[in-house]
This record gives C-alpha cells, structure tokens and sequence, in this order.
C-alpha cells in the first residue's frame, strides 16, 4: 500500500493529454515559439545575430575569435549571449521571488508581460533612432526578452514545455511519441513548427518599417497569454 501513491503518480505522469484543451495547447506553444521566431528574424537580417538562438551567436564568436577578426557581428553576437545568459539567471531569481509572493498564474502572467514590454521598448527605439543607433540596444533587449520566455516554462495539464529551444522540444516529441502519448508529442512538435513559421512572418516583414514585426511579436505573446487565460478558465492547469 505504501507504494501505491508512487504508483498512481507514474501513470498520471505518462497519461495523454487532455483532448479537451489539445487544439488551445497547440496554439499557446506555436505563439510563444513564434515570438522567439520572429525576433531571431528580425534581429539575423537587421544585425546579423540572433537573440533567441544562441547556439548560433557562440558559432559566430567562435569562427571569428579562431580567425583573428573582429566585425560588428561579433560585438553583437557576443552582446546577445552575454544578456542571455545573464538574464536567464536574473529572470529564474525573479520567477523564484514572484513563486513566494503569488500564484504560479500571476508569475507567468508578470513574466510574459516583461518580454512584451522589453519588446515594445525596442520597437519605439528603432522607431525613434534608427536602427544603426540602436544595434547594441535592441540585440540586448531582445536577447533579455527571449531569456524571460525561456524562464517561462510552460507546465501546461501535466508536460512541460520549452518554447525557445528546438532542440529539447523535438527530443521531448520523440519521447512522448514512442511512450505512446501522441498528443503531447504533437504539442511538442508545435515548438519547431512554430519557431519556423515566426522566422518567415519575420523575414517577410523586415520589408515593412521596422516596429511592424516587433509589433507582430507583441501580439503573438499577448495572444498567447489570452488563449493560456481561456483554457484555465475551463479547468485546465497551467504552471
């Protein structure tokens, strides 16, 4: 008997998601990824970094340091992981602080609302300056929102998702897949599939002024806030 919680807790672990929330789960993974999408895109075309990918960033860093040169793509590379990796620490200090004085809800709430805002201060800026004035500005303040939403780890009625790194979402949906839970799977795959369709709504409207694909960004993450309010309202557990 005294094994029987242990045992209860193992199969709720491995059980499927809810079909219920399975079409809104999809659709809060491919907005948040989106977003990390849409900035890298932005960010790649206009400076020639990345904001959300770093692996990418560290690549750029390393070539350059092994071939002994030094362009503006490698200050601002270097900048991007920098703020990334400081600001996922400052971000994971702030959720935890958030956790002791309020709901999980409400930290995810505050957090998400932190990328808006970061995202929205570099929309006004290059609006305003120009974004040869505001390279070092924006490659920070987009790798700083992209490590806040990676701090976000969605724990959506049982699985937890990344919605910043391909990489862990497509072993997740490998996982799930062959442990017979479809469902999860798909909702992990949503990662990849988002990210990418985030990337080319990015690239195309780096045509446009600039603030109109951060504005895009913006909406995404607010979307994705609105549908995650929706479905909890229905009984569904969002951590």
């Amino acid at each position: 008997m005294a094994g029987a919680p242990d045992e209860e807790s193992t199969i709720a672990a491995q059980a499927d998601l809810d079909s219920r929330f399975f079409p809104q789960i999809v659709a809060i993974v491919l907005l948040l990824s989106a977003t990390s999408g849409i900035v890298d895109a932005v960010a790649y075309q206009r400076f020639g970094v990345f904001v959300a990918n770093q692996t990418g960033n560290l690549v750029i860093v390393a070539i350059d340091v092994m071939e002994q040169q030094a362009t503006a793509s490698t200050g601002l590379s270097l900048a991007a992981l920098v703020t990334f990796i400081i600001g996922v620490y400052a971000a994971m200090w702030l959720r935890v602080v958030l956790l002791r004085h309020g709901s999980p809800t409400r930290t995810r709430v505050l957090l998400l609302s932190l990328e808006s805002a970061l995202i929205a201060l570099v929309a006004i800026s290059v609006f305003i300056a120009g974004e040869t004035a505001t390279a070092y500005v924006a490659v920070t303040l987009l790798s700083l929102s992209q490590a806040v939403q990676a701090v976000v780890i969605m724990r959506i009625v049982g699985i937890a998702i990344q919605t910043v790194v391909i990489n862990t979402a497509l072993v997740q949906s490998a996982t799930w897949w062959f442990d017979g839970r479809r469902r999860a799977s798909l909702v992990a795959f949503s990662t990849p599939v988002g990210y990418f369709l985030g990337a080319a709504i990015g690239a195309y409207l780096t045509r446009l002024p600039p603030p109109t694909a951060l504005g895009t960004a913006l909406v995404t993450t607010v979307a994705s806030m609105l549908v995650a309010r929706q479905i909890r309202s229905r009984g569904a557990k969002i951590d």
